[in-house]
């Protein structure tokens, strides 16, 4: 309803669900992205709030570009009633912007959209009184001592101490749980294929997979067995992290995901998405034992051959290592199949993606030109 684009959202919520979070998470991404600053506080009051949010939340405080921008308390209630919802919006300094929405919404589907929720609308230039105490209440929240920075320790905490079951209540949707995407038929075919080489005895094999069928989605399917306790991911640009980051969290929503890079360092995670640039440094190297992982993913692997990347196949040694490349054919100079015990897992081409319609059809011009 407002010309122009806030600086800061501040956001204080008992409950956070992982449906109320998609709903708003493009909308967040955007003002964080454009420079803007996120502070949000929600709480552990019946267990309500869900741990797959946080984990959301938290991957989103480890991006390279924008985490510094974001920050998010818990308030640890203690049986004590915890019922707060407000979002504020926060504009240039001397704007009549400002607004602050005081209301009965969580952040969850259902208090979006089909809920019967009321909420009331202070505007900063018609109430200035009014928008003042909002903005000192949120500010005393902020401090509240029953409040801690979130972190992976915090939520891991909350998760130990969550009960297993929730009593209903209004405001919860039941819908909630979003399922993990089901692997489509070329994955599927790329699954059994990896299985099977495992059960042959190899360690190590190569997948090639046409772009758009979805080489990410495959190494966090194949992963997510119960003997990889541990995966790193590594890849040479910080986007490929970020974008692998996403993809894994869909399918293990609880687990702890970290950064290795220039700026986040988080070598306890489960799954570490690592720069091939920083990782295979010596000193950061040597952080970690050569069985620290049981399953390592080389995302782009017709890089593999270059000196960083064999680093870190000469040191580690994990249960399987996957390499994931679209063009097999960039080989840096070296032997991709060599680097995986001469294992070409599975392939799949372009042509055979458009025939099972995963791939869109396209046609190709060639313009002919007489430039020198």
């Amino acid at each position: 309803t407002h010309n122009g684009q806030a600086k800061r959202a501040d956001i204080a919520v008992a409950f956070l669900r992982q449906s109320g979070l998609d709903m708003l998470s493009a909308h967040l991404l955007e003002l964080l992205q454009r420079g803007g600053e996120l502070r949000l506080v929600t709480g552990d009051y019946l267990g309500i709030t869900e741990p797959k949010a946080l984990y959301q939340i938290y991957d989103w405080m480890q991006h390279p570009e924008y985490g510094q921008r974001i920050q998010a308390r818990l308030f640890r209630a203690n049986q004590i009633s915890f019922h707060p919802k407000a979002y504020l919006f926060h504009f240039d300094p001397g704007s009549n912007k400002p607004v602050a929405i005081v209301g009965s919404t969580n952040l969850s589907k259902m208090a979006l959209t089909n809920g019967i929720e009321w909420n009331y609308q202070v505007y900063a230039a018609q109430d200035p009184v009014g928008y003042q105490e909002v903005v000192d209440a949120f500010s005393a929240l902020w401090a509240h001592p029953s409040t801690v920075a979130l972190n992976d320790e915090v939520i891991t905490d909350y998760v130990q101490k969550r009960p297993q079951t929730t009593a209903p209540i209004a405001e919860v949707d039941p819908e909630d749980a979003v399922s993990p995407p089901e692997p489509h038929l070329i994955q599927v075919e790329a699954l059994a294929a990896l299985e099977e080489t495992r059960a042959q005895g190899y360690k190590a094999g190569l997948v090639v997979l046409a772009t758009g069928l979805g080489k990410t989605w495959l190494s966090a399917f194949d992963s997510a067995r119960p003997e990889f306790q541990r995966v790193l991911f590594v890849a040479h640009r910080e986007e490929i992290l970020t974008q692998a980051m996403a993809t894994y969290r869909r399918i293990r929503p609880q687990a702890h995901l970290g950064l290795y890079n220039g700026q986040s360092h988080d070598p306890h995670a489960e799954v570490l998405f690592a720069s091939v640039q920083t990782l295979s440094r010596v000193n950061h190297l040597q952080r970690f034992d050569p069985d620290d992982f049981d399953y390592i993913v080389m995302d782009e692997f017709h890089h593999a051959t270059a000196r960083t990347y064999r680093r870190l196949i000469d040191y580690f040694e994990p249960k399987f290592t996957l390499g994931l490349t679209a063009t097999p054919e960039r080989m840096d100079g070296g032997d991709l199949l060599a680097l995986c015990q001469y294992n070409r897992v599975y392939r799949c081409n372009i042509p055979r993606a458009i025939e099972e319609n995963l791939l869109c059809p396209f046609h190709y011009y060639g313009v002919p030109d007489d430039v020198d």
